[in-house]
């Protein structure tokens, strides 16, 4: 029995955690959920120390993975991510983190006490973008240095995929354990028509948000770790997360995250996927020969637009107000919009119909896009300290290689371009207060 009929089948009468008894007293369209929001009684088990029906759940999951250990977690990849660090890294240790990361990578080095080095992913000038680790710069620079980890977001944000396999063995050479951040690769796992998941090309660790693109609801993801990696059990991979994770986990997101498995690994799911696919491959083919540009990446189901003469911020700004669309974000260049199991033929229709009458009414548009990328980042007090340190202002004109006390991270997607602890740059200006937070020393 799965934890979706578990949760729909208690008749116990509950004077326990939570206590509402199944009932809603608020949203009467949550009644559904209220009803099977149980916690850990009898017969459901317990997910910071699992024996029953969600160890059942994980250990079929892993047989879906390919994994050693897939952990399901209700607090969103952040927490797999902190955790896969917390398992791997020592107080002191060194590791080399890809600066086009999620910022809970950040806060992960900052809890594990970990000395930060950065490699910059490379940068694609013709849409302003940061794209694949460069394997030659990796190669460079990982001999010189004793990394206990790598940790790297494969795909990016806009569905760039690096060389897994590649990295893999560069790590297991110099004996750096390999933490991808797959968040938005969740659907990599179940189709031919997508990249082979990290796991799978030899990564220690991958993390996936299963409500990015796999139709989960928010916060549902999963933790894997590799039948190969070395010297950590899945008692220690445990011990990590229930230490980030709470003890009070919702039990309707964990019956989720078991469905949307089940789901994408059936026949049912794959058709489904296979729809998407060609949906997408049709909604793309029909604006071949025209101003509308997609953005040439690994993952189909990351649709980055350009539109020739157009700022991605204005066509972001059009679709928004005039045809009631919102993408996920922009930049000079284009516009995203992230699809996924739920995204149907309609919904891309709606956004083709859209695209047309904006070409149909901005004709001879000569707008030209500039990338504008970070510099390389000037770390003045690695993260762990910097978290600590006390904090002044000074106007902002005086600040240009002072220590920053703030981080700047945009979100979406939460990509820092400066963290606390680098030193301020002149690139960096745009993006600060009059009045900026530095730390002296």
């Amino acid at each position: 029995m799965n934890l979706w009929k578990t949760l729909s089948n208690n008749k116990k009468i509950l004077f326990t955690t939570p206590s509402h008894n199944g009932r809603t007293p608020v949203l009467r369209e949550l009644s559904e959920f209220y009803k099977r929001d149980l916690s850990e009684i009898e017969g459901l088990d317990n997910l910071q120390n699992p024996k029953g029906i969600i160890r059942q759940a994980e250990f079929r999951a892993c047989e879906i993975f390919g994994t050693e250990k897939t952990l399901f977690l209700t607090q969103g990849a952040t927490t797999g991510i902190l955790a896969a660090m917390k398992a791997v890294i020592r107080p002191g240790d060194k590791i080399l983190i890809a600066r086009n990361c999620h910022k809970s990578v950040v806060q992960g080095a900052i809890i594990c006490h970990a000395e930060v080095d950065w490699i910059m992913p490379e940068e694609n000038y013709e849409w302003g973008l940061y794209g694949a680790i460069n394997l030659e710069v990796l190669k460079n620079q990982i001999k010189l240095n004793d990394y206990k980890a790598l940790i790297i977001t494969s795909p990016t944000y806009e569905g760039i995929v690096s060389d897994i396999e590649e990295i893999s063995k560069i790590c297991k050479q110099y004996n750096t354990y390999l933490i991808v951040d797959e968040a938005h690769g969740s659907l990599f796992n179940f189709s031919d028509s997508f990249p082979d998941s990290a796991i799978s090309k030899g990564a220690d660790f991958s993390i996936n948000s299963l409500h990015k693109n796999a139709g989960a609801i928010n916060q549902c993801a999963i933790l894997n770790m590799s039948k190969d990696c070395k010297n950590i059990t899945c008692d220690m991979l445990q011990q990590a997360v229930n230490l980030f994770h709470t003890s009070s986990p919702s039990y309707p997101m964990l019956a989720v995250i078991e469905e949307v498995i089940n789901f994408l690994s059936s026949k049912e799911g794959l058709k489904t996927i296979d729809e998407l696919v060609l949906n997408l491959i049709n909604f793309k083919r029909y604006f071949a020969n025209t101003s509308v540009e997609f953005f040439p990446n690994h993952d189909i189901t990351k649709l980055f637009i350009k539109v020739k003469g157009m700022s991605g911020e204005k066509l972001s700004e059009i679709l928004y107000n005039d045809f009631n669309i919102e993408d996920e974000c922009a930049n000079d260049f284009g516009a995203l919009f992230l699809t996924g199991i739920g995204t149907t033929k309609e919904k891309l229709d709606k956004l083709k119909i859209a695209l047309v009458k904006i070409l149909d009414k901005n004709k001879n548009l000569n707008y030209e896009p500039k990338a504008d990328f970070q510099p390389n980042p000037l770390v003045k007090i690695q993260p762990c300290f910097a978290f600590y340190a006390n904090e002044t202002f000074v106007n902002k004109e005086d600040s240009e290689l002072m220590i920053s006390s703030n981080s700047i991270i945009p979100y979406p997607p939460g990509v820092g371009i400066l963290y606390k602890g680098e030193a301020i740059q002149q690139w960096h200006m745009k993006y600060l207060d009059d009045n900026t937070g530095v730390i002296k020393l």
